[in-house]
């Protein structure tokens, strides 16, 4: 597991800046989904360099136990997971009113209502999650002198209340309202299937319109990304929902076995995935966003001298 969490920060981290790069270009930035897609883009790199911090503590260099930077960390960690889950819901409902709702696209679909949508967003944990700056102190452990970022003794009951409040908004309802959204996507695909094989050449016609609008051809890319998500982080939310509700006793019962501690981490190192693969699948499922990749990254495969000049061939590939 040693060598896990820097490839996953590391392959995350370029992939995610090169998708940023790529989004910002004139090709998809047209489209009401990229703000969103941007947006969670932003967020996972965001909680990828906060990862980068706790592997550089198990390297032997605690910069996170430091004054200023630990407080921010645990503010800037809380910020980033929320805006993540919760941009991918908006890429669900997105999708969701894409493929449910089509003749509400032009109205719902739009690129300012997603400005507004993505900015308001961002205000609230901003706002929520202040209260760890000051509940977070550098405290020196008294059995191994070391100093450690920790929560403040007055701040202890705070410190739980933002944490039952942080699971039911970054957990349970994002987690329900995507699995609901998704099943009624599904069942709207398989519904139009059906139809389909019936329509006559007046709805034939329809759909041929409707094929042509842009949020119908990046349905797919959107559907990818929500179910991904939801498939990555799952075991992990099952793992945190268990310990955060079972009952806490005096007992050795409540504490945690070596079985359950490797479960936890290994489904916790699963859901940091979602955070890096955003890149593979948008170039799987986004035409659009292969071919500004071969624009941005093109592989040259051998420079031939032609007439005292050098000329490029670039693989297809």
């Amino acid at each position: 597991m040693f060598y896990v969490l820097p490839a996953i920060i590391f392959v995350g981290f370029v992939a995610n800046v090169v998708s940023i790069f790529i989004f910002f270009g004139k090709e998809l930035r047209k489209f009401s989904s990229s703000v969103y897609v941007l947006a969670v883009l932003f967020a996972d790199t965001g909680f990828l360099v906060s990862l980068l911090f706790v592997w550089l503590e198990v390297l032997g260099y605690g910069i996170n136990h430091t004054v200023g930077m630990c407080q921010f960390l645990v503010y800037f960690t809380y910020v980033c997971s929320f805006l993540s889950v919760w941009y991918m819901v908006c890429i669900t409902v997105e999708n969701y009113i894409t493929i449910c709702h089509p003749t509400r696209i032009k109205d719902m679909c739009t690129q300012k209502r997603a400005r507004i949508v993505t900015v308001t967003l961002a205000v609230g944990p901003a706002l929520l999650y202040s209260i760890t700056l000051f509940a977070n102190a550098v405290r020196s452990d008294p059995q191994s002198g070391l100093q450690r970022c920790d929560i403040k003794p007055d701040f202890i009951l705070m410190n739980y209340i933002i944490t039952y409040i942080d699971s039911i908004l970054t957990l349970l309802v994002p987690s329900l309202a995507m699995t609901l959204l998704l099943i009624a996507i599904v069942i709207a695909i398989f519904h139009s299937l059906r139809i389909k094989r019936k329509r006559i050449i007046k709805g034939s016609k329809l759909q041929k319109k409707m094929d042509k609008c842009p949020q119908v051809r990046v349905a797919k890319m959107l559907f990818a990304l929500s179910v991904t998500y939801l498939i990555l982080n799952i075991p992990s939310h099952v793992i945190r929902l268990y310990y955060l509700l079972r009952p806490l006793d005096t007992s050795s019962s409540h504490q945690i076995s070596f079985t359950e501690g490797m479960i936890h981490h290994i489904f916790l190192h699963v859901s940091y995935l979602s955070c890096s693969i955003k890149f593979f699948l948008l170039y799987a499922f986004s035409s659009n966003f292969r071919k500004r990749i071969r624009e941005f990254l093109p592989c040259f495969v051998y420079t031939p001298v032609l007439n005292g000049y050098p000329s490029t061939t670039v693989s297809n590939v």
